[in-house]
């Protein structure tokens, strides 16, 4: 079955290249719209599904489009919709500054853990020269970053072997994240054993056995029903997880100024008005899974152990790519106006 889906992807892929190559993206099925792909790994519902959908509604309200929205890794995980944007695509993947740092190290800071302590610490990122800087470095990666305003929550365990309360809690779990050095490097620190994989493997993962739980935001928590198989969640914050919208320059340069500009702003204007959505929905999924399916919840984990567990890793090359992310820090905050 495995091999099936990899198949599918890889035709998938082959065939909105092929598009892209003869036509430049445009549907000549559509009256000449430009097509894309919005490509995301949570499920209906999630609050980051959501942000995608309504991007392709105020696209296509345009004139000039042809967008849809695809969720739950229907085509492929992340990094694989990735790549499929940099050979030329028309998708646009929902990534994150982690999974980014592979081509540009420095970006990766913002998903270190316990960065930042608020949401509203973030409002002024992309406005900062920092910021502006990653963009150009990642344009000459192949990669157009539209934008990176779009939240999906806090990240927090989630175990089927009782309440997480400090890193001790964690020792000997198996514990699901995300494949990059960022995320396992960070999770081992804080007492686990990290696992990385593919996010539409985890139910069946933690409802084998393979693993005892994992790290995800309260959306995604309830939009993969993954309390089903694991049920209680603790609180940590650890990571404020940014997803990071963009699509490959070889398919953006052959759109028109006019549906550059569009995409961009409508990008950036969409996820800024999300954001509100995923405080609210938060809270809201996060109290019907304790209410409705009997979640148990740690609100006050220790956090400062957590953090204080994996506050080595700003100077630890094998997580920041051999940058010195504690400079990069304190000038990140000093451009942000953030009192450490």
């Amino acid at each position: 079955m495995k091999s099936v889906r990899i198949a599918l992807v890889l035709v998938l892929g082959l065939v909105l290249i092929g598009g892209v190559f003869s036509g430049g993206g445009r549907d000549s099925g559509s009256g000449g719209l430009t097509r894309a792909t919005i490509c995301g790994t949570n499920g209906p519902g999630d609050t980051q599904s959501m942000g995608h959908e309504e991007l392709a509604r105020r696209l296509n309200a345009m004139g000039g489009w042809n967008v849809i929205a695809m969720v739950s890794s229907e085509m492929g995980s992340t990094d694989d919709v990735t790549e499929q944007a940099i050979n030329g695509a028309p998708v646009i993947a929902a990534t994150d500054p982690a999974r980014l740092a592979v081509y540009v190290p420095d970006i990766g800071i913002l998903m270190m853990p316990y960065l930042f302590s608020d949401y509203s610490q973030i409002d002024g990122l992309m406005d900062t020269p920092l910021y502006r800087e990653w963009v150009g470095m990642l344009r000459r990666e192949g990669i157009e970053l539209l934008t990176n305003n779009s939240l999906t929550g806090w990240r927090n365990w989630l175990t089927n072997r009782g309440p997480i309360r400090n890193p001790s809690d964690l020792n000997g779990l198996r514990i699901r994240t995300m494949g990059n050095p960022i995320a396992i490097n960070s999770v081992e620190s804080m007492g686990a054993v990290p696992i990385a994989m593919a996010q539409d493997q985890a139910y069946h993962a933690i409802a084998t056995g393979v693993v005892e739980g994992g790290e995800w935001q309260i959306p995604t928590i309830y939009s993969l029903r993954l309390y089903e198989v694991a049920n209680h969640i603790s609180l940590s914050r650890h990571f404020l997880l940014m997803v990071s919208l963009v699509a490959g320059t070889r398919w953006f340069d052959t759109l028109s100024p006019v549906q550059q500009t569009q995409l961009r702003n409508t990008t950036v204007e969409t996820f800024r008005d999300n954001q509100a959505i995923v405080v609210e929905y938060e809270q809201r999924f996060l109290n019907e899974m304790r209410t409705r399916f009997g979640v148990t919840v740690e609100e006050n984990p220790d956090r400062r152990a957590f953090q204080q567990a994996s506050a080595h890793l700003y100077a630890d090359p094998r997580t920041t790519g051999g940058v010195d992310f504690e400079r990069l820090r304190t000038e990140l905050f000093r451009q942000l106006g953030i009192t450490p």
